[in-house]
């Protein structure tokens, strides 16, 4: 890994710890700049702005829950696999309820950053099957609002809101 990479990676780690201990909003990027090791300046060198860093931090979470639940995944059909997947990213969103509160807040408005990313996972939902575009849009529909259920209610659980899941998901033909 090279010295820029090294140092965006330092710096996309240190958000990431200080957004969960602090919250997004609460986190400076002076403090990212001084966990990270980096001058201030260097932080805006590699990202413009601090939803930037959210951005792109969010994006790797991401992408390492869904590399850990593709370990253990060996179902057929879309609605199982997105039943599987949704456990893992249930998981990580309950985990730091209030977190996720601020990041879903925060990147909400961001779609265009997020389309290749949720389109690549709609289409490994459906690998090995057609695939029907229509049907995925209205079960990640259903996935991202059984996740605002979640998230709004203390009590949920990562088996309610994977139940609840299973349930909308029943309605799809």
């Amino acid at each position: 890994m090279n010295k820029k990479t090294s140092t965006k990676q330092s710096i996309l780690d240190a958000s990431w710890q200080l957004f969960i201990e602090h919250g997004y909003v609460q986190t400076t990027t002076r403090q990212i700049s001084q966990l990270a090791g980096v001058a201030t300046g260097t932080v805006f060198s590699h990202f413009p702005t601090k939803l930037d860093i959210l951005k792109t931090a969010m994006h790797h979470q991401i992408e390492l829950v869904l590399a850990q639940a593709s370990e253990t995944e060996k179902l057929h059909t879309p609605r199982l696999r997105l039943r599987h997947y949704a456990k893992y990213l249930y998981q990580f969103y309950l985990s730091n309820r209030e977190f996720s509160k601020e990041l879903l807040s925060g990147i909400i408005w961001q779609q265009d950053y997020f389309s290749a990313q949720l389109d690549a996972f709609k289409q490994m939902l459906f690998a090995g099957q057609p695939y029907d575009v229509h049907k995925a849009d209205i079960m990640m529909d259903c996935y991202f609002m059984t996740l605002l259920v979640g998230l709004n209610d203390d009590n949920s659980t990562v088996d309610s809101l994977v139940r609840l899941l299973s349930n909308k998901l029943q309605s799809i033909q």
